[in-house]
């Protein structure tokens, strides 16, 4: 991986890490980069501690894998910019939206400078608002602008209630992505069968098919990894599934706590992977999630932004007082059998003379995944699927 692909990589799993925690047996679903281009909004306006604090945390870093820093108040554009706009250009097969938006608080006078920025570099607006008055109307408006940007998938960002007259500055970042494979699963090969959680069995529609596939084998870990390609082949799945150890526990925690960056960088390395001859068994899936992330990032070291009284957010407006009220992220994906009919797709394969042995890989157990941009090489979203 390239220094900055790798950043956001060793971003994911540290925000991963402390997402995870309180949340054993849970679903978790997030993309890095989504966050790292929205909290770079704010980094554009952010001075002073409150910008240390946040580069800390690692959502910005320059090519050569430093964190980009401030000069002369006038921010070096980090490089994920032109990033994000790389992976969110439109292709055959797969639909993928990443919408940021800030709103703030109509009374601050925002500076221009500041909102030609946030529309040149990250195709957003600081859009104001009426927070004091007509908080009502201001839930329906971002709602509804998050499900018109995610294409009707994610709605009822904002409970009624949850803006409150005290609101200043919310930040939004709404995710979207359904892909088609590059070869399908077929529908009348799907049955119903047992998704294992410890004890607990729960029945869920399991995908099949048998091709060959990029997949490695860990044996120091009892895990296998494979790679699913989409439909363009410039974005692949890939799943991470530790074997079943015992009748209360797949290996998954051990897994989330020996993984490191270095270590995934190794196993889904196109050296370290081989293409086999593989029987998948995938489930049907699909997740929202949405986590409000003001505790998560000030634990990660982000505290001043969301503090009244230390917050320098003078960049981006003039008037004291300003800080970032609220962290959203609500994201949504789809798994199932659709993809292109064209099964060559995935190019072709050299078939040895003798009969090819066939690996199962089957995920009726909890697994981690993540969705790579692969020709930057960059972790778009990244989850654990483990309660049907």
């Amino acid at each position: 991986m390239c220094s900055l692909s790798a950043a956001n990589a060793k971003f994911c799993l540290y925000f991963f890490r402390e997402l995870s925690k309180g949340k054993r047996n849970e679903n978790i679903f997030f993309s890095p980069l989504s966050l790292s281009a929205a909290f770079g909004m704010v980094v554009l306006g952010a001075r002073g501690n409150t910008l240390e604090q946040i580069e800390k945390v690692g959502f910005l870093c320059s090519e050569k894998g430093t964190v980009v820093k401030i000069q002369a108040k006038r921010p070096v554009i980090p490089s994920d910019t032109a990033l994000l706009a790389e992976v969110s250009e439109p292709r055959p097969g797969c639909s993928l939206t990443i919408a940021n938006r800030l709103f703030g608080e109509i009374t601050y006078p925002f500076f221009q400078q500041y909102l030609d920025s946030a529309k040149k570099f990250y195709r957003s607006e600081l859009e104001p608002v009426n927070f004091k008055y007509t908080e009502e109307e201001v839930t329906d408006k971002i709602n509804f602008w998050v499900e018109n940007e995610t294409k009707g998938k994610i709605k009822d960002l904002f409970s009624a209630g949850f803006i409150d007259p005290s609101t200043v500055l919310v930040l939004v970042s709404a995710i979207y992505f359904k892909g088609k494979w590059a070869v399908e699963f077929k529908k009348e090969d799907t049955k119903e069968t047992y998704f294992h959680l410890n004890k607990v069995q729960r029945t869920v529609q399991m995908m099949f098919q048998e091709g060959y596939f990029n997949m490695a084998i860990i044996e120091e870990l009892k895990m296998k990894v494979i790679e699913l390609l989409y439909f363009d082949n410039e974005m692949s799945m890939f799943i991470l599934l530790p074997e079943v150890v015992c009748e209360d526990s797949t290996g998954l925690e051990q897994l989330e706590h020996t993984l490191t960056y270095e270590k995934l960088a190794e196993w889904t390395n196109s050296d370290r992977m081989q293409q086999l001859k593989v029987k998948v068994y995938l489930p049907q899936f699909k997740m929202e999630e949405s986590y409000i992330l003001n505790k998560i990032l000030q634990e990660m070291g982000a505290i001043n932004v969301f503090d009244w009284g230390k917050a320098d957010l003078s960049g981006i407006s003039r008037k004291d007082g300003l800080v970032v009220s609220k962290v959203i992220q609500k994201s949504f994906v789809e798994v199932n059998e659709e993809g292109t009919e064209a099964a060559d797709a995935m190019g072709l394969v050299a078939v040895p003379l003798c009969r090819p042995i066939s690996y199962e890989f089957k995920a009726d157990h909890p697994f981690l995944f993540f969705i790579r941009h692969n020709p930057t090489n960059t972790i778009l979203f990244f989850g654990r699927y483990s309660s049907p």
